[in-house]
């Protein structure tokens, strides 16, 4: 049995291994610049994939997982911050008349980090923490569309474009030139492509040193906006995110 120093040593030194990663990196590679015993390192990678600290694609390769992600945030959003970020979420969904939140990548999936649900009676329920394909929507586009060139197509060789709903893009070609269009823009939209009856548009938020770190969206029934008339809200979104920055960049 490891001692408990050590144990928590070993923990710390994988999760600070594979949070230095620029992409997902292979499990024999972070074993290889370790001096972890290879069976123990395979034991507490594992339980850290377990307890979503770290996460694996279908290869195998190992990157931050999302519980990871929201303790980063989190540090730099302590209950006063939280407050904060929410206050400033109220006030564009009291704008928008629509539910608005916040999103983080988690390997093929973003993952809802914060949300403010609209007042109405119909709405599309999405909850916290709660994950979604990244090639169906607006937040996950934003992501794939911030990756360089290599890694973009190392990731959408990996992904199955599964169909979700009637405009669901699965045609990898298509998608690319989409995502090239989302990258200069600087805005992504979702028009039925994750749910049926459901438009959203998402803007980047990056960090101090340019990484992209989280997506805002505001999404809503089809129904009561039309994509059209969500997008005229994008300068809403924009101001909302420069207040956003000071609370969630990490």
């Amino acid at each position: 049995m490891d001692n408990k120093p050590n144990a928590v040593s070993r923990v710390v030194e994988i999760v600070t291994q594979s949070a230095k990663q620029e992409q997902p990196i292979s499990l024999p590679d972070l074993i290889f610049h370790s001096e972890i015993p290879k069976p123990t390192y395979h034991r507490l990678v594992q339980q850290l994939d377990d307890d979503a600290f770290l996460s694996s694609d279908h290869r195998g390769n190992i990157y931050p997982g999302a519980e990871l992600k929201r303790i980063a945030l989190n540090i730099n959003s302590n209950s006063e911050r939280k407050t904060y970020l929410q206050a400033i979420l109220h006030g564009l969904s009291r704008r928008i008349e629509e539910t608005c939140g916040i999103a983080i990548p988690d390997g093929n999936d973003m993952v809802y980090y914060e949300r403010i649900q609209t007042n109405w009676p119909l709405k599309i329920i999405l909850p916290l923490g709660m994950k979604s394909p990244i090639w169906a929507t607006a937040s996950g586009k934003l992501f794939l569309s911030s990756l360089t060139k290599s890694q973009r197509e190392k990731l959408l060789n990996q992904l199955p474009l599964t169909r979700y709903a009637k405009n669901t893009q699965t045609n990898k070609i298509a998608l690319e030139v989409e995502l090239k269009k989302i990258r200069h823009r600087q805005f992504s939209v979702d028009n039925e492509e994750f749910i049926d009856g459901l438009v959203a548009v998402a803007i980047p938020i990056f960090s101090s040193n340019g990484k992209f770190l989280a997506s805002l969206f505001c999404h809503c029934p089809k129904t009561r906006k039309s994509l059209d008339e969500l997008l005229t809200f994008l300068p809403d979104l924009e101001r909302t995110r420069d207040q956003l920055q000071h609370h969630i960049d990490v």
